[in-house]
């Protein structure tokens, strides 16, 4: 009864805050007409998984290809979101890990102390089963010198394998989403080199052993948030990584990616069919200006089976949504004038679906690198500018 209670109280002001946050965002919908910019075809060694993007840096996780790392703006090989320059590329090693390399993820770690860009963090997602079993270690790469890239340290938690990152650059903490083994935070300071198991800091299972399956983290407005397949969507201490609200929110289906954007924040849901028979069709969206998260709507991405990936542009006016399996696969843009109630304003169809989507901002204009599917993997670059 008294979390009952706790939560309408918390609903209550979640809705006051979403009212706020109306009046403040940007004023109409927004009128999107997306092109593509772009289209790199990636080789079927699975193909292709996230792309980071930074300063005009591309990082393209292209599984057992490993990380192809391209100028897109950066100007250093004279590339562009339009053309595209590899500027190299490496295949980090397998560590006997099942699959191969399977490059999955990248975080380029540029430490504000120092203005050091030196190295670049990999996940590797072996093989696992959703809910229950993962494997994958986490690479680091010297990138110093972007054309010759050198893997120089490793770190491998027993049992778990690694997923998506999120950093606190000032701090030069990692935040590490581990599957069942939940949430992990790395000290990354200073000079990287071989194992780093001593410089893991705190670990937490969210919502309990067995019962655990870390998807992402988000560091924003104080808190550490994490969206678990299983557990629902958490509110964590960045310091201890103790649950301080949220979990257990996220019933009927599996959860999947997360962005927040205070004071509200979007998660996507995952499957052909999820625990109660349903799609991962939903895009949830979630206050979290109170003490713990508050659902205040669910928006449903038509005939998709899941919502793969999303992200809020950067002036906060659009929301991208890459969604695979069924007629609707493909991205999906929605416009955030009310960011509790997103509309959608723009489809791209894909057949072979988009895997993930990362929105990124370059020479003043808004793009979204999308890694297609299998049969014929691409990194599929976007121009979703709104319309004057």
């Amino acid at each position: 009864m008294r979390r009952d209670a706790l939560r309408l109280a918390t609903l209550t002001a979640a809705l006051a805050a979403a009212a706020g946050a109306c009046s403040d965002g940007p004023v109409g919908l927004v009128h999107v007409d997306p092109r593509l910019a772009a289209e790199i075809p990636i080789a079927p060694n699975y193909g292709i998984h996230d792309t980071y993007v930074r300063d005009g840096i591309a990082f393209v996780a292209a599984w057992n290809t490993g990380v192809i790392i391209f100028d897109v703006g950066d100007g250093r090989a004279g590339g562009s979101p339009e053309h595209p320059v590899e500027i190299s590329r490496l295949v980090p090693s397998a560590n006997d890990v099942p699959g191969g390399p399977a490059v999955h993820n990248a975080w380029w770690f540029k430490d504000p102390s120092t203005g050091s860009a030196r190295y670049l963090f990999l996940g590797q997602e072996g093989p696992g089963a959703v809910g229950q079993s993962s494997t994958g270690d986490i690479h680091v790469l010297d990138v110093s010198d972007l054309a010759n890239p050198v893997e120089v340290a490793g770190l491998r938690i027993p049992g778990a394998g690694a997923h998506n990152f999120w950093m606190d650059e000032s701090a030069a903490v990692l935040y590490a989403a581990y599957y069942n083994a939940g949430v992990i935070a790395v000290d990354v300071s200073g000079e990287l080199a071989g194992d780093l198991s001593d410089r893991v800091i705190a670990t937490v299972a969210p919502g309990g052993a067995g019962a655990t399956f870390t998807w992402g983290v988000q560091l924003a407005a104080g808190a550490l948030w994490a969206s678990d397949m299983v557990s629902g969507f958490w509110k964590l201490d960045p310091a201890t990584l103790s649950p301080i609200g949220g979990g257990q929110n996220v019933e009927t289906r599996w959860g999947a990616d997360l962005w927040v954007r205070p004071p509200m924040a979007y998660t996507g849901t995952w499957g052909g069919v999820a625990r109660d028979g349903s799609f991962g069709n939903l895009v949830n969206v979630w206050s979290v200006s109170g003490s713990e998260p508050v659902l205040v709507d669910s928006i449903v991405v038509d005939q998709v089976r899941t919502v793969s990936d999303l992200q809020v542009s950067e002036d906060g006016a659009l929301l991208a949504v890459t969604a695979e399996k069924g007629d609707g696969a493909g991205l999906h843009l929605y416009s955030l004038a009310d960011p509790a109630h997103p509309v959608r304003v723009a489809s791209i169809p894909v057949e072979a679906g988009l895997h993930t989507g990362t929105v990124a901002t370059i020479a003043g204009r808004i793009y979204v690198f999308a890694a297609r599917n299998p049969p014929s993997p691409a990194l599929m670059i976007y121009d979703v500018t709104p319309e004057p």
